[in-house]
């Protein structure tokens, strides 16, 4: 997860483990029965899943929801209402509604606000979307991992940072690295087509479904704190 120059963003000396540095359960979700019609959800429209905590969405990329939407037409965009503070999601509504308003559209006609999620429901609720759309700087992590559970697509932009590369690293483990954007407008473009092209949704769709398992139960990484702390404790300045 970490870029090539990730030490220049520590004061600390950076210790690289293997792959994903994580050992990840696959989650055990229950199955939920729910559809789109209760969640507010269009049968016909492409649902993009846009499920991170709000305030990873930052205001620079807000035109980037419009963008996809005035290219696709008919299609939504599902994120969830804060749970603690109704005004983060008024205020993203606002920016949201400024961000729509500059390309002619309205906001509500493409956004929706879902409640708060427990896990179970929050999983069965991706399964209800077709593709989603990894917040840009501040990738997902846990939510991309719970969501291969449904093997929906992932658009994704790698940050500068760590804390911006969780998802693009998640899908490089996979190899499924189509979706990964290289910029903005390419973002905007992957998102696009996936909504177009129905074919290659279900073919990167059954890639993941396929490839999965990479990310679980990786003991490599185990392996390799253990074997650093061993060097590290019998080494000759242990003591200092």
């Amino acid at each position: 997860m970490e870029p090539p120059d990730g030490q220049d963003h520590y004061t600390e000396r950076l210790i690289r483990l293997p792959n994903l540095s994580i050992y990840y359960d696959p989650l055990d979700a229950a199955a939920v029965p729910i559809n789109r019609a209760e969640l507010g959800l269009q049968t016909t429209a492409t649902v993009f899943w846009c499920g991170q905590s709000l305030y990873k969405y930052l205001p620079q990329f807000d035109a980037v929801f419009a963008r996809i939407a005035r290219e696709v037409g008919d299609c939504q965009f599902a994120f969830i209402s804060h749970k603690r503070a109704e005004g983060v999601t008024a205020l993203m509504r606002q920016r949201l509604h400024r961000a729509f308003a500059a390309f002619g559209l309205r906001q509500e006609d493409y956004c929706v606000f879902l409640p708060p999620l427990d896990s179970d429901r929050f999983v069965a609720v991706i399964g209800q979307c077709d593709v989603i759309l990894d917040s840009i700087g501040w990738s997902g992590f846990n939510s991309t991992m719970e969501s291969l559970a449904q093997a929906v697509p992932i658009v994704t932009l790698p940050g500068l940072s760590m804390r911006g590369r969780h998802s693009a690293s998640i899908l490089a483990m996979m190899g499924v690295t189509e979706t990964v954007a290289a910029s903005v407008d390419d973002y905007v473009a992957t998102a696009v087509r996936l909504a177009r092209d129905v074919a290659w949704r279900l073919e990167i769709k059954s890639r993941i479904a396929a490839t999965r398992d990479r990310v679980y139960r990786d003991r490599d990484c185990i392996f390799a704190l253990e074997d650093f702390i061993d060097r590290v404790a019998r080494s000759p300045s242990a003591g200092a």
